[in-house]
């Protein structure tokens, strides 16, 4: 599929597509994050299934993520990449 990204100041997380697994665990720590709750429903990162030829896995994100990482912290596929780039100072 591609590439897609969520970035917030100086915080930026990547989602490579052809990587994903469909695990969900980058959803359920993002939920124990926001909720207390491992329940994918309520987390900020949505990864969506879909069929085309083989199954294939489609990760968004909500108006909610912060980009605080933890979903990238925890992809056991390297789905996930953050950066967090340092502010200069003048």
């Amino acid at each position: 599929m591609g590439l897609a990204y969520k970035e917030i100041e100086n915080k930026r997380i990547i989602a490579d597509d052809e990587k994903c697994n469909g695990c969900l665990v980058c959803q359920l720590r993002c939920s124990f994050r926001f909720e207390k709750a491992f329940n994918p429903e309520k987390a900020a990162i949505k990864v969506n299934r879909f069929t085309k030829g083989g199954t294939d896995y489609f990760i968004s994100f909500t108006e909610k993520c912060d980009a605080c990482g933890i979903c990238a912290k925890h992809c056991p596929y390297d789905a996930l990449s953050w950066i967090k780039e340092e502010k200069e100072v003048a």
